[in-house]
């Protein structure tokens, strides 16, 4: 199972949803609730409409007398609170109804938050745990295992970002919190991609190889990128830049933004993550200076396709950039020797 949208539910439930909108926005929260609620038994993982219940069960409680809100809190709903507990882990999804029904009248249930988020986060719905853990974070804002437990849940829905500032908060607090440590460690596993396989010729990337004769520069095609690859590169650029907070010496994090960059055709600020990541280790680095040398002469030819024939400083432009390559080259070789 998954979190929805109001795109990838069914007609029925989108029904129900705008109903409950409707209802609302005319103050008939125990309408709204009635409708949202009926909504997210045919879609538990429907967060838009989980968020307008929240906002349905605020506005029903609010006519509530305090001491009704206190009965509720201390006694009335253990029962279902009690099932909802034993079902945690059998059945998360009865535990989030079940979690809800105590929400529709006391919608700052801490236990119920807490049993709802660990059920979600079962039943493989991050965004519907982060409703709740952002509630319990609100009421119990230096409580740390909550906040492990929202940072968790957003990096699981893949706001790495957002997970990365609560993991970074929460080592600022304590920088020898191994957990905290641990969950940074994971989260940097997780999206550094697989190392390419090593050619069938034996041929190891990592070694530098042999001068090769000055190539004629030619103008490249241009080509528009695919989409998809477009949008993987703008993924690994969103996840991974966070995560240079905590680990700014760490070069695979360099080297994937890096080639990322590269494959953007933003080739300084590719050429700015190869040099740190050159830097980092001592300034020797085949692999990463083969990098710099690959990106820098791309740039170079990238450079020479914009360039305008019909203008009249075309040629001249043309030798600049040329010359320039030589230039590059001629000292790359001798830094080899």
């Amino acid at each position: 199972m998954s979190d929805r949208t109001l795109e990838q539910v069914s007609a029925e439930c989108a029904d129900l949803y705008q109903n409950g909108l409707a209802a609302l926005e005319k103050s008939d929260a125990a309408s709204a609730i009635a409708s949202f609620n009926q909504a997210l038994e045919i879609e538990p993982g429907f967060v838009t409409c989980r968020e307008a219940l929240r906002r349905a069960q605020s506005k029903a409680a609010e006519k509530k007398p305090g001491f009704w809100k206190r009965l509720f809190r201390k006694s009335c709903f253990s029962t279902a609170l009690s099932e909802a507990e034993v079902l945690l882990h059998l059945q998360p999804l009865k535990t989030i109804s079940l979690a809800e029904q105590v929400l529709n009248q006391d919608p700052e249930n801490i236990t119920a938050h807490k049993l709802l988020a660990q059920a979600a986060m079962a039943a493989d719905l991050p965004r519907t745990a982060i409703l709740s853990l952002q509630t319990l974070t609100e009421q119990q804002p230096y409580h740390r295992a909550i906040k492990l437990e929202l940072a968790e849940a957003l990096a699981s829905s893949g706001d790495i970002s957002a997970a990365t500032a609560i993991y970074g908060q929460l080592l600022k607090d304590n920088p020898q919190d191994g957990k905290v440590q641990q969950a940074l460690q994971r989260i940097s596993a997780q999206f550094i991609p697989e190392p390419a396989p090593a050619p069938a010729n034996g041929h190891v990337p990592d070694q530098p190889a042999a001068p090769a004769r000055i190539p004629t520069l030619q103008p490249l095609r241009r080509q528009p990128a695919p989409v998809s690859a477009v949008s993987a590169d703008d993924a690994i650029i969103h996840r991974f830049e966070p995560l240079l907070v905590h680990g700014p010496k760490n070069t695979k994090f360099l080297k994937t933004l890096a080639e990322a960059y590269a494959r953007k055709m933003m080739f300084d600020k590719s050429l700015s993550y190869y040099q740190n990541a050159l830097k980092i280790t001592g300034g020797k680095n085949a692999a990463i200076e083969k990098a710099i040398e690959e990106t820098t002469l791309k740039k170079l030819n990238w450079e020479l396709s914009k360039l305008d024939p019909a203008t009249s400083e075309y040629a001249a432009q043309r030798e600049r950039i040329q010359n320039k390559r030589l230039e590059f080259q001629w000292h790359a070789m001798e830094e080899a020797h």
